[in-house]
């Protein structure tokens, strides 16, 4: 695999550091049309990006990106290629392409999941609603795992496991609900809970549900609809997956929203907007779910803000966004959840997805 190195310079800014958690050490931008991986060091004080080098991957594009829970590997989707690939990072940060890594997927393979403890890797395909299903071996490598794909609803672009690893969802922009499955504990095999799917219930069909996040207790999920300009909030039964409206859901959102983060104390909820180039941003009731915007909501962002990462402290929000091929950097206050920005720091090319280590 071919490398170009680049050497990045970026002016630091002076900011207090609050909150609680590990700050990220790297970020990692998939630049989707230039099939290629942007690296950069985090900067634990200030929260600014400095580029490190751009490495090529697979071809077939760099769609989105997903780091193993030891940090030795990240997967990436090439939705161009119908394949998803396996990346060892060594102490540098440095992705690597793991030898013979590149699996077949469905058509147009988007989000990517792992269970909690690293074994089972999960990608949506778009374009041929289902999810295929991977078991990961020690060194990173995927095989298929029987029975995958697995069937979905129609075009789901995201797909999540829950904390437990007892339940995997999978949210479908051209039905309007979501597809739930049990997780099988040793095979990793997927089989639809009763009832399933669920719906959004947006404000104005279609909704077009395109990601899906989760309170930290586990109790809400939070599906930000593009089509219908809301988020939808979900109750979630914990034992059997099961999805319901919370009271007061939808809740408005920008223009064309496709992603969503929970920052980790589950307070606050952040959501890009990609048409209206602004991240929007909650308070999150503990006991309803329900969702108050906050003051100065919407945050301007670039163009085409796509998705969306928090550090583990709390105290950084990274914003990828897809048109103007950069990352905006803001600091979040720990008290109040109001975005200030930092700053904006391009990469080197459409900037599709971003991930944290």
């Amino acid at each position: 695999m071919r490398q170009t190195f680049v050497l990045g310079t970026a002016a630091l800014l002076l900011l207090t550091r609050c909150g609680s958690g590990r700050s990220a050490s790297f970020a990692y931008v998939g630049n989707n049309d230039k099939s290629s991986i942007s690296v950069f060091r985090v900067d634990a004080g200030t929260g600014m990006l400095a580029l490190l080098r751009t490495v090529d991957t697979a071809q077939g594009g760099a769609t989105y990106c997903e780091i193993h829970p030891s940090g030795r590997f990240m997967f990436v989707s090439g939705q161009f290629a119908n394949a998803v690939s396996a990346y060892a990072i060594d102490a540098a940060g440095v992705p690597t392409l793991v030898a013979g890594s590149t699996t077949p997927a469905g058509l147009n393979p988007h989000n990517l999941a792992l269970d909690p403890g690293g074994r089972f890797l999960y990608v949506a395909n778009t374009g041929s609603d289902s999810l295929s299903a991977f078991a990961v071996a020690a060194d990173g490598a995927l095989t298929g795992i029987a029975g995958s794909p697995f069937a979905a609803g129609r075009t789901p672009y995201d797909v999540k496991i829950a904390a437990s690893g007892k339940l995997a969802y999978a949210v479908n922009r051209d039905s309007d609900d979501v597809s739930v499955y049990g997780v099988d504990a040793g095979s990793g095999a997927l089989t639809p809970v009763p009832g399933q799917p669920f719906g959004v219930a947006c404000r104005a069909p279609p909704c077009g549900p395109r990601a899906i996040e989760f309170s930290p207790d586990g109790r809400f999920a939070f599906v930000p609809n593009r089509f219908s300009n809301d988020v939808s909030v979900l109750r979630v039964d914990g034992s059997t997956g099961a999805l319901a409206p919370a009271a007061g859901s939808p809740f408005p959102a920008g223009t064309d929203p496709r992603s969503a983060a929970v920052s980790p104390g589950g307070r606050f909820l952040y959501v890009p907007n990609v048409s209206s180039n602004d991240v929007s941003a909650y308070a999150i009731d503990a006991a309803t779910g329900s969702l108050l915007p906050l003051p100065g909501s919407p945050y301007p962002a670039g163009t085409g803000p796509l998705s969306l990462e928090i550090d583990e402290s709390g105290q950084y929000v990274y914003v990828a966004n897809s048109g103007s091929n950069d990352v905006s950097i803001f600091q979040s206050n720990p008290r109040t959840g109001q975005l200030t920005p930092v700053a904006t720091v391009p990469t080197a090319g459409s900037a599709f997805s971003i991930a944290l280590k």
